[in-house]
């Protein structure tokens, strides 16, 4: 069986270089690159609601890890060395609070070192409370702490759910279900593997208080920063794929011609407005008078404007300076690309390709 020593140096020896790769392959991987990137955008609303729930579990996970919200380690609190005898061990217990109920029991249980050593890696609920446990079966203290072990994963399991699901987050959220579901499946799995591998008589030659290993107490604190952790980098992946600057699918074939039709509606829309504007005015008499004494007007200006001499001398210069067989060419293209259909109307002297 693996111990929780050799575990620990594991990840100790491997973790940063897999960390270290795992973020050079992120950064070095390309963006999909088969169709248009979808522009940049702010944070839907609905993905923004559960960022919100993500933050707020990461901090509940967080502040689980704080002393004050974990039992009461009694070695601990009364500096006691785990071969001191159980009268000694809560007569210096009573005088920094008063004994509680569970306090009797463990006072019961505490009076061998196994139970005391099982007390460390499963804590005091298992060894106050439960009636079928004992010293010789070891593992009977791991079957009563099953379901407080997996309770708070069931949880966060459920809140991933939750924030991933269409109904909350959308297709933004739903896009990391599984993964989310697997992240927060292999935390309870890994918990329970590592409670079930430690080696619970590691402490049994420790003599100094400092020296011990509150496993229990420790995997606690463990457990809070995996779940924050995993809150964290879902979070991170929903905004990044949510806001399109990472992990979204290009725009699909489907999509494009939907945009192009859409606008070409539009176009439809403005220049059949425009045809019933001109109609109205050309049926109405004294919009039509009105039009014409305009335009009548209007190149009575322009032709004042081009008579001044600066003008001229202005365009004068600007026609030197332009390529005119240039612009007929591309005037010809131009032509060619609108009238391409339709022979008949293409003008007389126009350049075909």
């Amino acid at each position: 069986m693996v111990s929780w020593a050799t575990v620990q140096a594991l990840l100790i020896t491997f973790g940063p270089i897999i960390v270290t790769r795992a973020i050079t392959h992120f950064r070095s991987s390309p963006a999909p690159s088969n169709g248009p990137k979808r522009p940049i955008r702010p944070v839907p609303p609905h993905v923004s609601r559960a960022l919100n729930i993500l933050f707020l579990t990461a901090c509940l996970a967080l502040l689980s890890t704080l002393p004050h919200f974990q039992p009461e380690n009694i070695f601990v609190a009364t500096q006691s060395r785990l071969q001191t005898p159980s009268e000694v061990l809560f007569t210096r217990l009573q005088t920094i609070r008063p004994l509680t109920a569970r306090d009797i029991a463990l006072k019961s249980k505490l009076v061998s070192i196994d139970s005391r050593l099982l007390y460390l890696t499963y804590g005091p609920g298992p060894l106050a409370d439960c009636l079928f446990c004992n010293s010789d079966a070891p593992f009977s203290y791991l079957y009563y702490a099953f379901p407080s072990i997996v309770t708070p994963h069931i949880l966060h399991t459920a809140v991933l759910g939750a924030v991933t699901s269409s109904l909350l987050s959308g297709h933004e959220g739903s896009f990391w279900r599984t993964k989310a579901t697997i992240a927060g499946i292999g935390l309870a799995l890994a918990e329970l593997l590592a409670i079930g591998t430690y080696n619970y008589k590691v402490n049994s030659t420790v003599t100094r208080t400092i020296d011990l290993d509150a496993f229990h107490w420790r995997i606690q604190v463990y457990r809070g920063i995996a779940i924050a952790l995993v809150d964290a980098l879902l979070g991170w992946g929903m905004y990044l794929s949510s806001t399109n600057r990472r992990f979204a699918a290009p725009i699909s074939p489907a999509e494009r011609l939907e945009s192009a039709t859409r606008v070409i509606e539009g176009a439809s829309s403005k220049l059949r407005a425009d045809g019933a504007l001109r109609s109205a005015v050309v049926r109405d008499e004294v919009l039509r008078g009105k039009m014409q004494n305009y335009w009548v007007t209007e190149g009575d200006i322009m032709g004042q404007i081009y008579e001044e001499r600066d003008v001229v001398d202005s365009v004068k210069g600007a026609l030197g300076r332009l390529n005119l067989q240039q612009i007929t060419e591309e005037a010809g293209r131009y032509a060619d690309g609108v009238l391409g259909g339709l022979p008949g109307l293409r003008p007389e002297g126009t350049m075909t390709e």
